[in-house]
Protein backbone atom coordinates (compact mmCIF):
# COMPACT_ATOMS: atom_id res chain seq x y z
CA UNK A 1 0.00 0.00 0.00
CA UNK A 2 1.27 3.68 -0.54
CA UNK A 3 2.04 6.27 1.82
CA UNK A 4 1.28 9.96 0.63
CA UNK A 5 2.03 12.96 2.23
CA UNK A 6 -1.41 14.92 1.45
CA UNK A 7 0.15 17.79 3.45
CA UNK A 8 3.00 18.27 1.17
CA UNK A 9 1.07 17.72 -2.18
CA UNK A 10 -1.86 20.16 -1.00
CA UNK A 11 1.03 22.65 -0.32
CA UNK A 12 2.32 21.43 -4.22
CA UNK A 13 -0.84 22.55 -5.58
CA UNK A 14 -1.05 25.86 -3.92
CA UNK A 15 2.60 26.74 -5.10
CA UNK A 16 1.76 25.51 -8.52
CA UNK A 17 -1.49 27.64 -8.19
CA UNK A 18 -0.05 30.83 -7.55
CA UNK A 19 2.94 30.57 -10.05
CA UNK A 20 -0.12 29.84 -12.42
CA UNK A 21 -1.67 33.22 -11.18
CA UNK A 22 2.01 35.14 -11.74
CA UNK A 23 2.01 33.54 -15.34
CA UNK A 24 -1.68 34.68 -16.08
CA UNK A 25 -0.88 38.09 -15.49
CA UNK A 26 2.81 38.16 -17.11
CA UNK A 27 0.65 36.81 -20.14
CA UNK A 28 -1.82 39.66 -19.64
CA UNK A 29 0.71 41.93 -18.99
CA UNK A 30 2.37 40.96 -22.53
CA UNK A 31 -0.97 41.01 -24.27
CA UNK A 32 -1.54 45.17 -23.10
CA UNK A 33 2.37 45.66 -24.00
CA UNK A 34 0.84 44.32 -27.85
CA UNK A 35 2.05 41.23 -27.79
CA UNK A 36 -1.25 38.45 -28.17
CA UNK A 37 -0.61 35.42 -26.17
CA UNK A 38 -2.55 32.39 -26.80
CA UNK A 39 -3.23 30.02 -24.28
CA UNK A 40 -2.59 26.42 -26.63
CA UNK A 41 0.72 25.60 -27.38
CA UNK A 42 2.58 28.23 -30.31
CA UNK A 43 3.50 26.92 -33.78
CA UNK A 44 6.20 26.49 -34.34
CA UNK A 45 9.19 29.13 -34.88
CA UNK A 46 7.69 32.35 -33.07
CA UNK A 47 9.89 35.17 -33.00
CA UNK A 48 9.67 38.58 -31.22
CA UNK A 49 6.50 39.12 -29.03
CA UNK A 50 5.16 35.90 -30.18
CA UNK A 51 8.22 33.70 -28.33
CA UNK A 52 8.17 35.95 -25.49
CA UNK A 53 3.86 35.16 -25.47
CA UNK A 54 4.69 31.46 -26.20
CA UNK A 55 7.38 30.79 -23.43
CA UNK A 56 5.51 32.27 -20.99
CA UNK A 57 2.08 30.45 -22.00
CA UNK A 58 4.30 27.03 -21.83
CA UNK A 59 5.23 27.69 -18.39
CA UNK A 60 1.97 28.25 -17.75
CA UNK A 61 0.76 24.80 -19.53
CA UNK A 62 3.32 22.77 -17.38
CA UNK A 63 2.35 24.88 -13.69
CA UNK A 64 -1.58 24.69 -14.81
CA UNK A 65 -1.00 20.76 -16.02
CA UNK A 66 0.82 19.46 -12.71
CA UNK A 67 -1.42 21.24 -10.36
CA UNK A 68 -4.15 19.55 -12.11
CA UNK A 69 -2.57 16.36 -11.52
CA UNK A 70 -1.62 17.15 -8.20
CA UNK A 71 -5.35 17.64 -7.66
CA UNK A 72 -7.02 14.46 -8.90
CA UNK A 73 -4.15 12.34 -7.32
CA UNK A 74 -5.66 14.00 -3.48
CA UNK A 75 -9.03 13.23 -4.82
CA UNK A 76 -8.05 9.30 -5.52
CA UNK A 77 -6.23 9.36 -2.45
CA UNK A 78 -9.47 10.45 -0.53
CA UNK A 79 -11.00 8.00 -2.19
CA UNK A 80 -8.46 5.28 -1.45
CA UNK A 81 -7.54 5.07 -4.80
CA UNK A 82 -3.81 4.42 -3.89
CA UNK A 83 -3.00 2.97 -7.56
CA UNK A 84 -4.83 5.54 -9.30
CA UNK A 85 -3.43 8.51 -7.51
CA UNK A 86 0.38 7.38 -7.70
CA UNK A 87 -0.48 7.01 -11.52
CA UNK A 88 -1.64 10.84 -11.49
CA UNK A 89 1.54 11.91 -9.01
CA UNK A 90 3.65 10.43 -11.99
CA UNK A 91 2.04 11.92 -14.56
CA UNK A 92 2.46 15.54 -12.89
CA UNK A 93 5.89 14.74 -12.41
CA UNK A 94 6.75 13.86 -15.97
CA UNK A 95 3.84 15.33 -18.04
CA UNK A 96 6.20 18.69 -18.50
CA UNK A 97 7.12 18.39 -22.17
CA UNK A 98 10.83 20.20 -21.59
CA UNK A 99 10.85 20.87 -25.34
CA UNK A 100 8.85 23.64 -25.18
CA UNK A 101 9.70 25.07 -21.96
CA UNK A 102 13.04 26.57 -23.48
CA UNK A 103 14.48 29.39 -21.64
CA UNK A 104 15.24 31.64 -24.97
CA UNK A 105 11.63 32.05 -25.67
CA UNK A 106 11.13 34.14 -22.39
CA UNK A 107 11.63 38.31 -22.31
CA UNK A 108 14.82 39.10 -21.03
CA UNK A 109 15.14 40.87 -18.77
CA UNK A 110 12.43 38.38 -17.06
CA UNK A 111 9.48 40.50 -16.08
CA UNK A 112 8.84 40.45 -12.08
CA UNK A 113 5.93 37.77 -12.56
CA UNK A 114 8.10 35.50 -14.23
CA UNK A 115 10.34 35.58 -12.21
CA UNK A 116 8.34 34.56 -9.36
CA UNK A 117 6.60 32.20 -10.90
CA UNK A 118 9.87 30.06 -11.13
CA UNK A 119 10.60 30.64 -8.06
CA UNK A 120 7.66 29.54 -6.65
CA UNK A 121 8.11 26.21 -8.95
CA UNK A 122 12.07 25.93 -8.47
CA UNK A 123 10.87 25.86 -4.56
CA UNK A 124 9.20 22.71 -5.23
CA UNK A 125 12.21 20.40 -4.60
CA UNK A 126 12.38 16.61 -5.47
CA UNK A 127 8.84 17.19 -7.36
CA UNK A 128 9.86 17.47 -11.09
CA UNK A 129 12.44 15.47 -12.89
CA UNK A 130 15.75 16.62 -12.75
CA UNK A 131 15.89 17.66 -16.04
CA UNK A 132 12.60 19.78 -15.96
CA UNK A 133 14.20 21.37 -13.16
CA UNK A 134 17.61 22.33 -14.96
CA UNK A 135 15.33 24.22 -17.48
CA UNK A 136 13.71 26.10 -14.49
CA UNK A 137 17.00 26.75 -13.26
CA UNK A 138 18.02 28.05 -16.85
CA UNK A 139 15.13 30.15 -17.27
CA UNK A 140 15.53 31.79 -13.94
CA UNK A 141 19.05 32.61 -15.00
CA UNK A 142 19.56 36.24 -16.02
Amino acid sequence: MASFDTGRLCAIVKILDQASIHLRLAASDCTLAGAAPTMTRPAAGPTGADATASGITALLSVSEQASGSVRRALVHIRNGEDQRAQHELDRARTQPCVAVLTPAGLPRPLPRRVTTALRLMQGISGFFPSETEQVLLRAALP
